[in-house]
């Protein structure tokens, strides 16, 4: 199947994946020299499958092994065996492979100038060398006193601590033409196999978990990675492309003997943690240049590897769909891991979906939950496909957020409601290997898809009358503390969807090409480098009154906002006080801070403790704009501001909605006894108990926290 028939299949039919085959990654083998798998009893997974299968799922996928066992060795036997057990349960499901292009262990020892090296590690080759595959080689890429974690699959008898190297560079070309090898060899494996005319996909895979992350990790500041000696080689040449001659790259990045053999990514204490000053914090000062450039160059690095592996498997598959993992805005470190090309890879002729887990964070039951990338951006382009790893009641770690079928339940709908009201696709993923083995739970997957089905007979398109924007660029130009970074990319995020009304959310770039006129509130979650050029052409496609809110800082800030910011003495804890009497205490602020001055025709909304303005509007240029200089505001306040700028709110506070014009989902996070209102008369089903609304604007709305109501319009809008 060719890859746009594919990806139409794709966004409307969900996918499930489960834990069968999964391996240790890279692979490591026994006392009887036997692969270590974790998921291998292949009859308890086959019923999953097969229970899936029942449910109406008919697109499947897995990790599946590449075979790459070693050194120009290749061995399928387990990925026949997952093969086989995969189609046992049906012939005629899809199937998509996930194929993770981590090298063996043995690799290293060959190729040690290629391997992954992070800063307090050795730089020269035996050194490196004598490192693989000992103690201080950190094989997962991120600290682990337990090791490979499987929930509970399997105890890994090797601690993953204290590595001073890990698996290959991704700028090394051997690891890309080995594993290019690696990759033709599995696809024609594949291809000219028994199921080949059943694989609809490819999904391509490297890094930690195989996600495109780069060893060291998103979640884990103390590694910093890559200053192993074919990266440090790629980084100099990228610095003599970009700057021409050495003599101009000795002065870009502050070296003055800076060559080829000495040169290193700028060190952890540069890249990250300066938090002293705004221009140090900005980056501003030009010794911070050489950290922009290293960032960008990561993303390159990375994006060429994934393009170079889709081109590949393209070529292979004879042109069939090929995705991978990428683009974690919501993490922070997102540039450490080469992150920011996505729209290189949303014009790339190579890659046909991106992908990421759900939100990991207020994801419980009642609350909004979220994407951990850009969802609606990537699809204006190509398929964002979310992976719905919920912890259900069956799960029994201490992870599970879900103690009840009706806590599964309602995170199963929201989540639902969240990708069709953003036109993504999703797969549910049993990670826990059990975590949906339940005939109340598959009785609500197969309601879920047939309401899926219902819905994709008409074209989605959003009502939504508020917008957040977040921009790629700021990434580059800031160092990532995880505090503000979870203010301003997690918590405002999630507060505004509790404001009773849905939310869209676009990267900054997509301004320049989207129809801005229906949306009344546009917030900007992160416009830190703001080229004023840029935001004229921005402006122009705006409604005339549109309210805009501006969050913690903005370069060019009075010319673009009207606001004159300056910076101010740090406060760790303390409370914004509004105008309306209301605190919202904070703490563990790390950053530096800003005010805005005290202006003609400025109204202050809210004061620092110390009665600095901290929060405030004014008219600039006939239009409606507010500045939040300490993104702690909650979902109330946010409201107030929706509804002054004329934003319609369908449900009360407190409450999340995911809709679009042919449904809305009511997520409630405390308990309510309101109402549903429309902006005008419509019929309506309740999905759960089938009661039709005819020609109404309000619908009844009594539920408890933590539970929800999904209706669908009967004649979309």
């Amino acid at each position: 199947m060719k890859a746009q028939e594919a990806i139409k299949l794709l966004k409307e039919n969900s996918v499930f994946w489960s834990k069968l085959g999964f391996f240790h990654d890279p692979p490591r083998f026994d006392e009887n020299g036997e692969m270590i798998v974790f998921g291998n009893d292949f009859e308890r997974f086959g019923k999953y499958h097969r229970d899936f299968t029942n449910a109406g799922i008919k697109i499947h996928t897995s990790i599946l092994f590449s075979g790459w066992v070693g050194v120009d060795k290749y061995d399928y036997k387990l990925t026949d065996q997952v093969l086989n057990t995969i189609f046992k349960a049906d012939k005629n499901i899809w199937y998509i492979p996930r194929i993770k292009l981590n090298v063996p262990l043995d690799w290293g020892k060959e190729n040690p100038e290629d391997i992954c090296v992070y800063y307090e590690g050795p730089r020269k080759k035996e050194k490196i060398r004598n490192l693989v595959n000992t103690e201080k080689h950190d094989i997962l890429g991120y600290e682990s006193p337990i090791g490979y974690y499987t929930a509970g699959a399997w105890n890994d008898d090797r601690p993953n601590v204290g590595g001073l190297i890990s698996n290959q560079s991704f700028s090394s070309k051997k690891w890309l033409a080995d594993a290019s090898e690696t990759l033709r060899r599995f696809i024609r494996h594949l291809e000219d196999g028994p199921y080949g005319n059943r694989i609809l996909a490819y999904h391509i895979a490297y890094g930690v978990s195989g996600e495109t992350c780069l060893w060291g990790r998103f979640g884990n500041p103390s590694k910093f990675g890559d200053y192993g000696i074919s990266n440090r080689k790629a980084f100099f040449d990228w610095g003599m492309r970009k700057y021409k001659t050495l003599e101009k790259l000795r002065v870009a990045w502050k070296q003055p003997s800076l060559n080829a053999e000495s040169c290193e990514p700028p060190p952890p204490l540069l890249r990250e943690n300066c938090l002293d000053l705004a221009s140090s914090f900005f980056r501003q000062d030009e010794k911070y240049k050489v950290c922009i450039d290293y960032d960008k160059f990561m993303g390159e690095v990375n994006a060429s590897a994934i393009e170079h592996f889709g081109k590949i498997a393209k070529n292979a598959s004879n042109g069939k769909a090929i995705g991978c993992f990428y683009g974690y805005l919501e993490t922070t470190r997102v540039a450490y891991s080469g992150w920011l090309e996505i729209d290189r890879l949303l014009t790339s002729p190579y890659i046909d979906f991106l992908a990421a887990p759900k939100s990991y964070y207020r994801n419980a039951p009642g609350e909004p939950g979220g994407v951990l990338g850009p969802a609606q951006s990537v699809n204006r382009k190509k398929l964002w496909l979310d992976e719905l790893d919920n912890r259900t009641h069956l799960c029994t770690t201490a992870e599970s957020v879900c103690r009840t079928f009706e806590d599964t339940r309602s995170v199963m709908w929201r989540e639902f409601s969240k990708n069709m009201a953003y036109g993504s696709g999703i797969w549910w993923m049993d990670l826990g290997g059990g975590w949906f083995d339940s005939p109340e739970i598959l009785a609500e997957i197969a309601k879920i898809e047939k309401t899926k089905h219902q819905l994709n007979k008409q074209k989605g398109t959003s009502i939504s009358e508020i917008l957040l924007v977040t921009n790629k660029e700021a990434f580059y130009h800031s160092n990532q503390e995880p505090g503000l970074h979870r203010l301003l990319m997690q918590d405002f995020v999630r507060e505004m969807h509790l404001s009773g009304s849905p939310v869209d959310m676009l990267c900054q770039s997509d301004l320049e090409t989207t129809d801005l006129s229906r949306y009344k509130l546009i917030c900007f979650l992160n416009a830190f480098k703001l080229d004023v050029k840029k935001w004229r052409g921005i402006e122009q496609r705006l409604a005339s009154g549109t309210t805009l809110l501006w969050n913690y800082y903005v370069d060019n800030c009075e010319e673009i906002t009207g606001f004159k910011l300056q910076e101010r003495t740090k406060l760790k804890e303390g409370e914004l006080r509004f105008s309306d009497g209301a605190g919202i205490r904070f703490n563990d602020i790390m950053v530096p801070l800003f005010e805005v001055v005290n202006q003609n025709k400025v109204e202050i909304l809210a004061n620092y403790s110390d009665n600095k303005i901290a929060f405030a509007q004014k008219i600039f240029k006939d239009r409606n704009n507010i500045f939040c200089a300490l993104p702690v505001v909650k979902a109330h306040h946010l409201r107030v501001i929706a509804e002054d700028a004329g934003c319609h709110m369908y449900a009360p506070l407190d409450c999340t909605v995911y809709a679009d014009n042919r449904f809305i989902g009511v997520f409630p996070h405390s308990d309510i006894d309101d109402r549903l209102c429309f902006k005008k008369p419509a019929d309506f089903i309740d999905v759960e108990t089938g009661e039709y609304f005819k020609q109404t604007r309000t619908i009844s709305l009594k539920l408890n926290a933590k539970r929800h109501k999904v209706f669908i319009r009967k004649t979309p809008i």
